[in-house]
């Protein structure tokens, strides 16, 4: 528990707010044990020794100290409550940033409904575990044992003897439970996520689901996972119930042992009546807290299971990028004998591959399906890295580059993402364009009319990843936010698929009279997309087969005249 507590421990950031909150849990440790000692003094000197002039003065410090613990205890827990949420801010923003950071290779191998499980159920819980459990509760379980060990000893040190040996017990028992515990516990995690998992496919592939009349096989299969979950969930019960089975008749068994030495010292005249009341209040809670600090020990490994989780993907290795300033302009872009593949156990896509792009033209990769036409701007991107060669901008590594690269290179998806706000912000981001830009880019790619068409124009909600917009209306907002971007280097990869001949024809013309003096990059199968490039690369498993022209290649290549021939045909 003690690494667990160390890794959550770095992304607490106001450590000030433990200096309240422990300030809070001492007195509220201490407040309850001098009020149970003020009843010693009411039932001694008051009632036994008819002392009755100390009753109003003690009735009003036992009516202080009697209420000063609630007090305390909201101090208590409004102030781990606000550590508590912003650990779990913090500790969400770096799980975040770390799943940015995952090379694409590793990532693609992480499903989004674990990953998602991973924040809204693993951090939530070890924020909570951690903070509100671990550092709160327990810490004032152990400062209250303390303090009623020092009382309990000041009045009957063999009671306290009884007590010690209910803790020993306790720690054999945390011993012997924890490990399986931790082991309950990540079973009921890991069935949890699986069970979130196939909500969430139900959810994404609600369309594929209906429209091939899967929902009857879905259900049964969520059922299956939640049985699963239920079943993890119900093992982890029957043991808890074990273990407090097995733990509760100490607790019992000291509060008897305690009535019994307590009783046997007023029958001796060994310790006054008020004196047996609070000593065997003091046990009851003394024996309370253990009992609770046994719990809150059993809480620790369920803690140990959450950040195991969370570590399981926040240790992943991270891509490594350099530092060296890209303020300067593009000036040369160019592949080296690249060789990639996706993984060690597939065949390479690129094989010694080399390229130079002709900076501030219009350039084209085609080639048919696999071919490696969509790998190289991935490489581009830095989504990916070469297994063997380079890719240089001039003639220095991408790699190399700082965080300015991506200000350097933009892209346009097959299908574009966008996030549930409105058409503006999914054409901004986070930049700030003049509105009459945002409109003239917009009509340059024949999106202002059927944006207008909407009753709230650049304000209309487009939802859950732009499902009130067709695949055509996606693909040209996508392309307005490239342009508006404006990056030296522009990746159009199937960009145009979704449109019609006729809407592409124009949205590629009015893209070259935007994009012109800056190098477009255009990836695609149709051969209209392409034909006014000023180059045309033709890629045929991972190797550059011919290049130049369309007029060019139709009279020289015989695979681009294939391909060519192929679709007019269609």
């Amino acid at each position: 528990m003690k690494s667990s507590m160390l890794f959550l421990f770095k992304y607490i950031n106001k450590k000030r707010w433990f200096l309240l909150g422990y300030f809070a849990v001492f007195l509220e440790s201490l407040t309850p044990i001098i009020a149970t000692l003020l009843q010693r003094d009411l039932i001694d000197k008051v009632f036994s020794e008819k002392q009755y002039q100390e009753f109003p003065k003690i009735l009003a410090l036992y009516a202080i100290f009697f209420f000063g613990p609630k007090l305390w205890f909201t101090v208590r827990k409004v102030t781990f409550f606000h550590i508590g949420y912003q650990l779990q801010m913090s500790l969400t923003k770096d799980f975040l940033k770390k799943i940015y950071d995952i090379p694409t290779a590793i990532f693609n191998k992480e499903h989004v409904g674990s990953l998602l499980n991973n924040i809204r159920n693993n951090i939530a819980d070890a924020s909570d575990l951690s903070v509100n459990q671990i550092l709160s509760e327990s810490v004032k379980n152990i400062l209250t044992i303390v303090f009623l060990s020092f009382s309990v000893a000041s009045i009957n040190f063999t009671m306290l003897l009884v007590v010690i040996t209910v803790a020993i017990i306790y720690y054999g028992l945390l011993h012997k439970f924890g490990e399986k515990t931790k082991l309950l516990s990540q079973q009921v995690r890991e069935e949890k996520a699986s069970a979130s998992i196939t909500i969430e496919e139900s959810i994404s592939a609600i369309r594929e689901i209906v429209a091939y009349n899967r929902q009857e096989w879905q259900l049964k299969h969520y059922e299956k996972k939640f049985s699963d979950y239920f079943k993890a969930i119900i093992k982890q019960g029957l043991y808890n119930n074990k273990i407090l089975f097995i733990s509760e008749p100490f607790l019992y068994g000291t509060k008897l042992v305690a009535i019994l030495f307590g009783g046997m010292g007023v029958i001796s005249n060994k310790i006054s009546l008020g004196e047996f009341v609070v000593s065997f209040t003091f046990v009851d809670q003394l024996v309370t807290e253990l009992g609770q600090l046994f719990q809150q020990a059993l809480t620790g490994k369920r803690l140990e299971a959450s950040v195991g989780a969370i570590q399981s993907i926040m240790g992943k290795a991270s891509v490594e990028f350099g530092s060296v300033d890209f303020s300067g302009d593009i000036e040369s872009i160019q592949f080296k004998d690249v060789t990639f593949s996706y993984s060690s156990d597939t065949d390479a896509v690129l094989n010694n591959l080399s390229l130079d792009f002709p900076i501030g033209k219009k350039i084209a990769i085609i080639g048919a399906s696999g071919s490696g036409k969509s790998t190289i701007g991935q490489l581009l991107l830095r989504l990916y890295s070469p297994d063997k060669g380079e890719i240089t901008i001039n003639d220095v590594p991408i790699d190399c580059y700082g965080k300015q690269y991506s200000n350097k290179i933009s892209v346009v998806f097959q299908q574009p993402h966008f996030i549930p706000s409105t058409i503006k912000e999914n054409l901004v981001f986070d930049k700030e364009y003049n509105q009459l830009d945002i409109e003239h880019v917009c009509k340059e790619l024949l999106c202002h009319d059927f944006i207008m068409e909407f009753p709230n124009g650049y304000e209309t909600q487009v939802g859950e990843r732009g499902t009130t917009l067709s695949g055509g209306q996606k693909q040209r907002l996508a392309l307005a936010r490239a342009i508006l971007k404006n990056t030296e280097v522009l990746i159009l990869d199937e960009a145009t698929s979704a449109l019609d001949t006729e809407t592409e024809f124009r949205v590629q013309k009015n893209i070259d009279k935007l994009r012109k003096g800056k190098t477009t990059i255009i990836i695609a199968h149709r051969m209209s997309t392409i034909k006014n490039a000023d180059i045309i690369y033709v890629l045929d498993k991972g190797h550059v087969v011919a290049e130049g022209t369309h007029e060019r290649l139709m009279a020289e290549s015989t695979a681009y005249k294939e391909l060519y021939t192929l679709q007019q045909a269609m």
